[in-house]
């Protein structure tokens, strides 16, 4: 005994009233009670720890979930170490053939436990046989079959036809010949792997061999085949999968899609888990219409940064028949505590390449590709920032300025009482640009200087607020290929002076049998900013804001910094909003509109002075009866007809990430008239619908038109998506996607393209929450 290691071996032995009770009660408890005949389960799978009457959390579609019994409280000395308890209802000692057990037999060591109904105990070699029906147990793992061999000092456990659980992952499986090894991995011979619930095989993997080393959290198998249902769809002599959420080098799923256009593309990304701050994904990528292609992303962090290299290289493009290429660095890095830094940069061979061949690099597809560097440091009441930026155009019709460099200077410095408050801010910019093709102004590139000091005070009480602010205004240019007959370095001057002022009235209503507080804000907005010659001031970065509520209240109608927008007006808007009892806000409706006493000569090398007396009549207004609806409006109306000129409307339905109907109609007079609706919603438990729906109405004719089901169970998903959009240059192109997870081993297919994504209001939420697509 002592060469066991044995601290106590204790056998129980009762009377025949006892074992009958005894057994009474390990038949209700299913935590003990060990397989009763080899390889048959019991109707409602206890004996695997699955309750099916139990909720089951996030995966409503599995309708119950594996639960373990509990475990005695883990030790810190080795399990070897630790003393054996024994039980049964019966023992026979042989003298130098070690013990006969029968009935309930219970072999528990620290957190490892052995079930059976029979039961023979070698104690000079710690052997332990188990005959008719054994269970092993360890905290996340059950092992469950006809009979066991285990050995106390090895910690070594086989069980012949058996079933194996991982509760943590929800693994299982039946087997031939399963083994817990020494180092807590297990083997399996002539066994299945799936996470499908007990009694569901929606699909597993059968295999000569598996090995599941959880410490890793890697599988192994070899001569494995996938089987949906009872049908086998792939046989690989050797696979390699996670059984977990951590990274790993390996194969990822391969992405499938199909359009008119291009054909098929299929592309197989291999991962390499380099370090636990470094990784890399190679893709290779066949395109039926232009060849193979190559995708790599490699991504890096530290202390300081995180970092990410972005490659892509199809050579001799079958139909454009030359080379294409991509190239994009991103990085964001804090060198110190008081600064950042910042880096994006993309190139791409051709304006074509995102059009022809798309991207799952994490690379922005916009007409402009974005390369800009930034060094920023903040102080305490100040900061500071050097900008390098420029773009590679892929729309020929536009050119936009290099900022070669652009430094920037702004603080807010306390001066005296918090009443008073005072502000700077500085930029100095050299504009840059291709000249190709360019002509008049277009050509005019230089630098610029702008400073912007102002001074504020104010003055706030529970029943309102005035804040009078001045600021001054100076912009200065030293230009190149001006025009002929003005100067090359004008200059703007112009102070600016407002008051801002509003009221804050409340009362308690109610409404439709319910009690709101209600309130009532009038606000009254002066500025005047003296008329300033401008017109030899270039247009490196400003344009016209959108007119809206807000506008009204803004001390420049000009966005950068080349114009400053002359006036001499009053601003009068009122808001009122309804709060339920909670405080929460359900109604918000404001309508405002301005006064203009002159003319507003200030314009863009495109606009014309502003004559009118009044500005459009600005609404905005916001409605949440529940947590499920919203609606929100933002209207301008012209003064004399009260003629809508502009308007942008929504209503949105959100039950759930699940249950999503949006309708959205935007309108600009004479420009645009576009409307969209998306939804999100479930057919049944399992199937589920989604779709976006773009319409122009001015060129009556879809932009976009996307209609995909959904289907899902407790261990595998699918999605099916038919898409007819409106590319860049006007044509359609028709396309469709096929995405198939089976949980637990990956998805297959491709997502649908993220621009596609975009439109459906609550779906790239909805992706990031769903741990499967």
């Amino acid at each position: 005994m002592p060469s066991l290691n044995y601290k106590l071996f204790y056998i129980s032995i009762t009377s025949a009233f006892l074992t009958l009770s005894s057994q009474a009660a390990m038949a209700q408890d299913s935590h003990e009670a060990p397989c009763q005949s080899c390889g048959v389960t019991t109707k409602d799978y206890s004996h695997l720890d699955w309750y099916p009457s139990v909720p089951a959390g996030d995966n409503a579609y599995c309708g119950g979930r594996y639960i373990e019994p509990d475990f005695p409280e883990a030790s810190s000395d080795p399990i070897q170490s630790l003393p054996v308890e024994i039980n049964a209802e019966q023992g026979i000692s042989h003298l130098g053939q070690g013990t006969e057990l029968s009935g309930s037999v219970k072999v528990v060591q620290g957190q490892r436990s052995l079930f059976s109904s029979q039961a023979r105990i070698d104690q000079a070699t710690g052997r332990i046989e188990l005959e008719g029906g054994a269970t092993y147990r360890e905290p996340g793992l059950l092992l469950t079959g006809k009979n066991a061999l285990s050995n106390t000092n090895s910690l070594e456990t086989t069980l012949n036809e058996a079933e194996y659980v991982l509760h943590e992952k929800g693994i299982r499986g039946s087997v031939a010949k399963v083994t817990r090894n020494e180092d807590s991995t297990l083997t399996i011979k002539k066994g299945t792997y799936t996470q499908c619930p007990p009694g569901v095989n929606s699909w597993q993997v059968a295999a000569g061999e598996i090995h599941l080393n959880p410490e890793s959290g890697f599988g192994s198998a070899k001569h494995a085949t996938l089987r949906v249902g009872d049908v086998p769809i792939l046989y690989l002599p050797y696979f390699y999968f996670p059984i977990d959420d951590r990274r790993h080098s390996g194969f990822l799923y391969p992405s499938l899609k199909y359009s008119d256009s291009e054909g098929f593309d299929i592309a197989t990304p291999y991962y390499f888990n380099i370090a636990p701050n470094m990784d890399d994904t190679l893709t290779p990528r066949l395109l039926e219409k232009r060849g193979l292609m190559l995708e790599n992303e490699f991504r890096y962090m530290d202390q300081f940064s995180t970092n990410t290299l972005s490659t892509a290289y199809l050579p001799n493009d079958r139909i454009e028949e030359k080379d294409r290429w991509l190239l994009g660095i991103r990085h964001f890095g804090q060198p110190s505590t008081r600064m950042r830094s910042s880096i994006n940069y993309t190139h791409v061979s051709d304006d074509d390449y995102f059009d022809d061949l798309g991207s799952d690099l994490n690379i922005s597809e916009e007409s402009h590709l974005n390369r800009n560097g930034s060094l920023a440091y903040y102080g305490n009441q100040w900061q500071a920032e050097f900008i390098l930026q420029s773009y590679q155009t892929i729309d020929d019709s536009l050119t936009p300025y290099r900022r070669l460099p652009e430094l920037r200077l702004l603080g807010q410095p306390s001066i005296g009482p918090d009443w008073l408050s005072f502000s700077y801010f500085a930029n100095y910019t050299k504009f840059d640009r291709d000249l190709s093709g360019l002509i008049g102004s277009d050509r005019i590139i230089g630098d610029r200087l702008h400073i912007e000091p102002k001074l504020s005070a104010t003055f706030r009480n529970t029943w309102g607020y005035i804040k009078p602010s001045i600021k001054y205004w100076h912009t200065e240019y030293s230009l190149d290929n001006q025009l002929p007959g003005v100067t090359d370095s004008p200059s703007v001057s112009a102070p600016v002076l407002s008051l801002d002022t509003g009221i804050y009235l409340d009362k308690n209503t109610t409404l439709f049998g319910t009690q709101y507080q209600q309130t009532l804000e009038p606000r009254l907005f002066f500025l005047y900013v003296p008329e300033e010659e401008q017109d030899a001031a270039p247009d490196f970065d400003t344009d016209l804001y959108r007119f809206n509520y807000s506008a009204l209240f803004r001390d420049n109608r000009f966005s950068g910094y080349d114009r400053i927008g002359d006036t001499q007006q009053v601003s009068f808007g009122v808001t009122s909003r309804l709060f339920d009892q909670s405080g929460k806000e359900t109604v918000s409706a404001s309508v405002g509109q301005a006064l203009y006493f002159r003319d507003r000569v200030a314009h863009l090398p495109d606009g014309t002075i502003e004559r009118s007396d009044y500005s459009d009549i600005a609404t905005q207004i916001n409605w949440r009866p529940n947590k499920r609806i919203n609606v929100s409006f933002n209207g301008n109306f012209s003064p004399n007809q009260l003629q809508n000129t502009e308007n942008n409307f929504s209503v949105r339905y959100q039950e759930d990430l699940n249950h999503i109907v949006s309708l959205s109609y935007r309108f600009t007079e004479d420009t645009r008239e576009q409307s969209t609706a998306s939804f999100i919603w479930p057919i049944s438990k399992h199937w589920s619908s989604l779709g976006v729906w773009q319409y122009d109405w001015q060129k009556e004719d879809d932009v976009d038109l996307a209609f995909g089901l959904e289907y899902e169970s407790c261990c595998w998903k699918t999605r099916l998506i038919t898409r007819r959009w409106q590319k860049d240059n006007d044509e359609k192109d028709t396309a469709f996607y096929l995405q198939f997870v089976l949980k637990g081993l990956g998805s297959f297919g491709s997502s649908g393209g993220s621009d596609f994504v975009e439109k459906i209001t609550g779906f790239e939420q909805r992706e990031e929450t769903n741990a499967y697509f």
